[in-house]
């Protein structure tokens, strides 16, 4: 499978969890189909999250594809 292009970048930006519960996050790289976060409290994040960065334009349903050691990959969804 041919991986999306990716665009290094380093932005402020939040998860937003089920429950409304907002997080920080670095958003790190972003492609169509996706974004690798970095956040700064340890712990699981849920299967699906909202990742929002205003400068990007970006407020998208995303999956976590993988996640370790506070850095994680998300797949947007597509509604």
């Amino acid at each position: 499978v041919e991986r999306a292009v990716r665009q290094a970048v380093f932005r402020q930006g939040a998860l937003i969890l089920a429950d409304g519960e907002k997080h920080p996050v670095a958003v790190k790289d972003i492609s169509a189909t996706g974004a690798r976060i970095e956040y700064f409290v340890r712990r699981e994040l849920p299967d699906f999250v909202t990742l929002v960065e205003p400068t990007l334009r970006i407020k998208s349903r995303a999956r976590v594809a993988w996640q370790r050691d506070g850095v994680a990959g998300l797949a947007f969804v597509r509604d």
